[in-house]
């Protein structure tokens, strides 16, 4: 294949997927469409149908009507030769050749019509059936088409959320960072502070316990508490020999 025949086949191609995707774009509409379509299609067949069946009808009473017709007019005729008289069988032969005519013509036409009839109620049957289960498909096809966009709706939407979610957690992050390096900072600069005016230098000394007169109130309870020391010089007994000197 040439170049030039390539590229119209590539066009050709666009052209079929843009038309497919243009279908599928309007896809209930046109099940909808073609629904309505074959009903009003079966509603002009049950028309022809019931035309059939009236005409169908009505050869079947004028047979019946030529039938009854030709009984009595037989035994008419055979009464009149009976009776003697030719001339009159001879006026119900003719109709009842006549009667029984028009009963073969009849006869011939319902058995041409009868069997469209019955091809006829056969074929609108199974159409009914048709479009009923395809009603049922479209509407199938219609649910399951909801389902899927809301489902699509959902899942974009919790998509947006957790992309929502995830810059938040880390903006949440940046900003416990922030503050964690504000606070090493200030932390920082307190300690410089007291560096530059000597209290560090108190707080390391208190804290190894040097030169610290500060007493906590359970060290003076503790002292409270301890038993009482007498200032008092105490007296010894005198010694038992020298008692009268």
């Amino acid at each position: 294949m040439s170049t030039w025949g390539k590229i119209f086949t590539a066009i050709r191609g666009g052209i079929n997927e843009a038309a497919e995707a243009a279908a599928d774009s309007q896809s209930m509409r046109i099940l909808d469409q073609e629904i309505r379509d074959a009903e009003q299609s079966l509603r002009r067949a049950r028309s022809d149908l019931a035309g059939i069946m009236a005409s169908n009808k009505s050869v079947m009473r004028r047979l019946e009507e030529n039938r009854a017709k030709e009984t009595k007019d037989t035994d008419s005729a055979r009464a009149a030769i009976s009776a003697g008289r030719t001339d009159l069988a001879q006026g119900l032969a003719q109709r009842i050749a006549n009667s029984r005519a028009e009963v073969q013509r009849d006869q011939e036409e319902l058995d041409r019509l009868l069997p469209r009839q019955q091809q006829m109620l056969r074929t609108i049957q199974e159409t009914e059936s048709r479009i009923a289960q395809m009603k049922r498909e479209v509407e199938n096809v219609k649910a399951n088409e909801s389902l899927l966009r809301a489902q699509s709706a959902i899942a974009h939407n919790q998509s947006g959320i957790n992309t929502r979610l995830g810059s938040a957690v880390e903006s949440l992050e940046r900003i416990k960072k922030r503050q964690e390096i504000t606070a090493g900072r200030i932390e920082a600069g307190a300690e410089l502070a007291a560096l530059e005016n000597g209290s560090d230098l108190d707080r390391q000394l208190r804290e190894a316990g040097i030169g610290s007169s500060s007493q906590s109130a359970d060290d003076v309870l503790a002292q409270l508490m301890a038993p009482t020391r007498s200032t008092e010089p105490v007296l010894l007994p005198a010694p038992a020999g020298n008692k009268d000197r």
